[in-house]
């Protein structure tokens, strides 16, 4: 299940809209981003406060019209156009005055599973009180005070906080900085929360996490979606967690996309109606030396296409049926290449971190000819963009790329996340292409971070310093992202254990 960030959610959520109705309580959404259109949704829920509701006491009605499913299947396509509200009732009991947290998950068959976790309150104790335009007055003031870039205060694991995209940069270019820097692609929301120790709600909350848990950079997404088609486990016998029970994962077997057709009917969105207005809000709050580094993930051209069809038919329409796949990777490829053009254009950006898994572990999906003849021609199109901006070009792939390690560098990457350990020796990697590549990774998530003491956590992290870090090139982070099932505590002393240990010149 993708966390939605609360900068995204800050800007589709209709704050205020929550409030009590005959028979439960209704919020609202409004598309102030990009058209979406939906043919299919499942696994619709509405947790309030730890209070879980169903799919059958849920109704969505979207500009007025409501949206009747059943098993998944909708009676039409959703156009979720931009500037068009979507009000979710749910039919319960009445929600009591004050502050609620509500989160609101579901699978959609264009764009995955997604949760979206927002706050809102109903009523005032004291309504119209002279307390309550008292409270309201000063809350506005200290807003206006909290108005522009954050400060920067306190320290971790004995180090000041002092972000500084400089050290990144030094580290892109395979130099020692003064310090091991920390690197990750995605955090999900919960750590984040844990970490802060409140809920993250707005750009604000996210910038303020990313400066306090020790990072050089705010990672900020255009948001654009292709479609593909995911399933959570079964759960019949209740055993699952409530965490796994809403998991989603893709499938391999399924797809939107099936033939030309289905290619030429589908609502591609378009690169200029991609919303980039997050960065300019994340800029606004950044302290003086940290930079934007721009995600073009969550899947970029071969993930976006091999998932639309799902991997098993499009590897058969490979050879079966070429010019679908030629038509998918046309479309997905353009237009990524038109968003790059737009992202480099953002402000305080510093680097671009594209996601695009190529392998498994034992090595690529599918053959590299195929990369080269369809992926990487694109990739050589977003390098050049970046070199012509001064922008360093990150790439992550699960597994095993050592196949295709020179292709990468002639299309202009700089660097490597996350280095799988079940997939790469990141020792040997360094050694053999430390020359070319910058790497970022990888502490192990099989067991370290998410089934290991904290101790454990240390001694690995020491290890990775003391082997990877002298010459420079190296960041440290997970061996793919942090997920939600990483114990919190881990996490904490990965980073803590970082800023100990990973001070230049490296003596541990």
């Amino acid at each position: 299940m993708v966390y939605i960030p609360g900068f995204l959610v800050s800007k589709v959520y209709q704050r205020g809209s929550l409030r009590n109705i005959d028979d439960g309580f209704e919020f609202c959404f409004v598309n102030r981003m990009t058209p979406l259109q939906i043919s299919g949704m499942r696994d619709l829920s509405v947790d309030v406060d730890g209070r879980l509701y169903q799919a059958d006491k849920i109704k969505p009605i979207l500009s007025g019209q409501p949206i009747s499913f059943s098993d998944g299947a909708l009676a039409r396509p959703i156009a979720f156009a931009k500037d068009s509200s979507l009000v979710i009732r749910v039919a319960g009991d009445h929600l009591s005055n004050g502050r609620h947290i509500l989160k609101i998950s579901f699978i959609t068959n264009e764009y995955g599973g997604a949760s979206i976790k927002v706050s809102d309150t109903i009523g005032e104790s004291e309504p119209g009180s002279r307390w309550s335009r008292i409270k309201r007055r000063l809350a506005g003031e200290r807003g206006r005070e909290r108005a522009g870039p954050l400060k920067v205060e306190g320290e971790l694991g004995g180090v000041s906080l002092d972000p500084d995209f400089g050290r990144l940069e030094v580290a892109l270019r395979r130099e020692e900085p003064d310090r091991v820097p920390l690197f990750e692609a995605e955090i999900a929301i919960p750590i984040q929360e844990w970490f802060l120790g409140r809920e993250i709600s707005s750009a604000r909350d996210e910038v303020e996490f990313y400066i306090r848990a020790g990072y050089d950079f705010v990672p900020v997404i255009p948001p654009f979606f292709t479609p593909r088609l995911m399933r959570t486990a079964p759960d019949a016998d209740g055993a699952l967690s409530d965490g796994d029970r809403t998991r989603a994962w893709l499938i391999e077997s399924e797809g939107i996309i099936k033939n030309l057709k289905d290619v030429e009917k589908f609502p591609w969105p378009k690169a200029e109606d991609v919303d980039f207005s997050s960065f300019s809000e994340v800029a606004a709050l950044l302290p003086p030396k940290m930079k934007i580094v721009g995600m073009l993930s969550p899947a970029a051209i071969f993930g976006n296409t091999s998932q639309s069809m799902g991997l098993e038919n499009f590897s058969y329409a490979l050879y079966d049926d070429p010019a679908v796949v030629e038509a998918l990777f046309e479309i997905i490829g353009s237009t990524y290449v038109k968003i790059t053009k737009r992202l480099v254009q953002a402000p305080r950006l510093g680097a671009v971190f594209m996601s695009d898994d190529l392998a498994y572990t034992e090595g690529t999906l599918v053959s590299p000819k195929i990369y080269r003849k369809y992926v990487f021609p694109w990739y050589r199109r977003i390098g050049e963009i970046l070199a012509d901006a001064h922008l360093p070009f990150i790439f992550h792939s699960d597994g095993n790329i050592l196949p295709v390690l020179d292709d990468l560098a002639e299309c202009g990457i700089k660097a490597l996340h996350p280095v799988e350990p079940q997939a790469m020796d990141i020792v040997e990697l360094k050694k053999r292409h430390g020359n070319r590549f910058c790497i970022f990774g990888n502490i192990d998530l099989e067991h370290t971070l998410t089934r290991g003491t904290m101790e454990e956590v240390e001694q690995e992290v020491k290890k990775k310093i003391r082997e990877l870090a002298p010459g420079g090139g190296y960041g440290l982070a997970a061996s793919n992202s942090v997920p939600d099932y990483v114990k919190p505590e881990n996490y904490r002393a990965m980073i803590i254990a970082a800023k100990k240990f990973g001070k230049y010149p490296i003596r541990v």
